[in-house]
């Protein structure tokens, strides 16, 4: 992420700039942002792989390729190196980590064939052969859907291992497949140890479904709160928790309960039926749960859901008799009752937006219309018109207004987006925790604060004279605030590592603004630290919201 706060060249008297010295303001050197960004990314990149093996191995060759591409456009045309390089880090990069989520979601939804359709480019993007093995596993399920289960067992089977996460999903699904629940949990207890399964977000599910099918429902909703909270060094995909939730809640009757259904959205509608079910055997009521299968027996084409279904409901007396115990409903109830552990630094893997956030998004576009509307966005007669941060109006024209509306004022369409990109994922975890109203009072006030220290530095001398407009201190702010809660509540799951995903963003954005003349340092380290401070004095809003 970095945000930007542009600085607009100040004459003596604004009102009084001609046209040219509007074209002649600077701009933002869009070569220069996507070269900053192809020599830090793989960087990043490379550290959080460090001595870690299997699919990072491919992602540090991919990192150290775009790092090479970079350096030798930037020796043959410097003008350009950052394009050239931007271009490898989207495609060898960007484009892959997006899509290799995007697959194994597509996965844990049981839709193996628009999964596979996905995968199969991805390979010649992405390094390793650990994708490809993925690709088959994937050939393997689809097979097994149109009814080919001989021929799925036998791509299954020259992947089988222990020792990766392939190997291990090959073997699981081979269980799956000849329906050997209680072979799966076996194998899982004797060969795979405690902390590879919980590392292992793909196998994880299918072994607390094989603990579901078995009816060792205490072991599987401890296996689940421990795989929550414990956590290990990579954070927990939300497909892989969406998953796993499902699994446990069907298994425990409880799918309907505290809104948790709507655990089940992206899931085919026969998916969904047959998790329904489950939910309706598991709560005791047998009838029901019989007949939703029945009924979906009679509709779908999924020959790997009939087989499930046949079993489902030959064990289904077994489901209704395994209640659970006081100990695991209490601590089924904790789950029920808590948010997801976001994985992400800011709060949520999977980005929706909030109320809050989406007003200011709203408001800034509205801004921006207005600033095209009455002479253009880089017109610093336009900004100065619409409010832009003048440390002199201010000071010696009382017109402090402007220390607010600069904060929905930009300088192109490049500054805004940028901007509103961050603010739309950094915004909505926090949103979620403090509430709307709190949250769009903290973005304000630090925003506030990014102006006061700007007019602050300026009147001691310690800055050059500048118009400023950007609501990058706000979003700096939020990162603040961010920070400040962390501190404070040291104790929730994932502080620790968020903190240090913050610490990082924050060393990136500073570097960032040091190496480009035309961002406000000033402005983005003054809301930073008015949104550290008011994250110091915020806590979470009650659970009964």
């Amino acid at each position: 992420m970095v945000n930007l706060l542009v600085m607009v060249n100040e004459t003596s008297n604004v009102q009084r700039s001609t046209l040219n010295e509007a074209a002649s303001a600077p701009m933002i050197d869009l070569n220069h942002i996507l070269l900053f960004i192809a020599c830090i990314s793989p960087l990043v990149m490379l550290g959080q792989t460090l001595r870690r093996g299997g699919l990072f191995r491919a992602w540090r060759i991919a990192s150290l390729a775009v790092l090479f591409v970079t350096g030798t456009a930037w020796l043959i045309d410097a003008k350009m190196a950052g394009f050239v390089g931007g271009g490898a880090w989207l495609a060898l990069l960007l484009v892959p980590a997006v899509g290799i989520r995007k697959v194994s979601e597509l996965a844990s939804q049981q839709r193996y064939a628009r999964a596979l359709h996905l995968a199969g480019p991805l390979r010649f993007l992405h390094p390793d052969g650990a994708l490809r093995a993925q690709a088959e596993v994937l050939r393997a399920l689809e097979l097994a859907q149109r009814g080919n289960f001989s021929e799925a067992l036998a791509v299954l089977a020259p992947l089988r291992n222990n020792h990766t996460n392939v190997g291990r999903q090959a073997i699981a699904q081979s269980f799956r497949l000849r329906g050997e629940w209680m072979n799966l949990v076996g194998w899982v207890r004797s060969e795979v140890p405690p902390v590879a399964r919980r590392a292992d977000f793909a196998l994880m599910p299918l072994y607390l479904r094989a603990l579901g099918e078995t009816g060792v429902r205490d072991e599987m909703v401890l296996e689940f709160a421990t795989m929550v909270t414990v956590g290990g060094p990579i954070s927990l995909p939300a497909w892989s928790y969406q998953s796993s939730l499902v699994t446990v809640l069907a298994f425990c009757g409880r799918l309907e309960s505290c809104e948790k259904k709507a655990t089940l959205r992206g899931f085919p509608e026969e998916v969904r039926d047959f998790w329904m079910a489950t939910n309706e055997l598991a709560a005791g009521n047998l009838s029901v749960g019989r007949a939703l299968l029945e009924k979906l027996q009679a509709t779908t084409k999924d020959q790997l859901l009939l087989s499930e279904m046949a079993q489902r409901l030959h064990g289904a007396g077994l489901i209704a008799r395994a209640p659970l115990s006081a100990p695991s409903f209490a601590l089924l109830h904790r789950i029920e009752q808590s948010d997801r552990p976001a994985p992400s630094a800011f709060g949520s893997e999977t980005v929706r937006p909030t109320t809050a956030v989406l007003l200011f998004i709203a408001l800034n576009i509205a801004m921006f219309v207005v600033e095209v509307w009455l002479g253009g966005s880089t017109n610093p007669i336009t900004l100065h018109r619409l409010g832009a941060l003048e440390p002199w109006a201010v000071r010696f024209g009382g017109e402090y207004w402007r220390m607010l509306t600069a904060l929905f004022l930009h300088y192109g369409p490049l500054h805004l987006l940028f901007n509103l990109y961050a603010l739309f994922v950094i915004g909505p975890g926090l949103e979620r925790i403090i509430g709307s109203i709190r949250f769009a009072l903290y973005y304000l006030l630090a925003g506030l604060g990014s102006s006061a220290g700007v007019l602050l530095l300026r009147l001691s001398d310690l800055s050059r004279p500048e118009q400023l407009v950007g609501a990058s201190g706000c979003v700096m702010g939020v990162v603040g605030v961010w920070a400040g809660y962390l501190l404070r509540h040291r104790h929730e799951p994932f502080a620790g590592r968020r903190l240090r995903n913050i610490v990082l963003i924050v060393a990136i954005q500073t570097a960032f603004d040091l190496s480009t003349p035309q961002i406000s340092m000033a402005a983005h380290l003054s809301g930073l630290v008015s949104g550290l401070l008011l994250g110091l004095l915020i806590s979470p809003r009650r659970p009964g919201r």
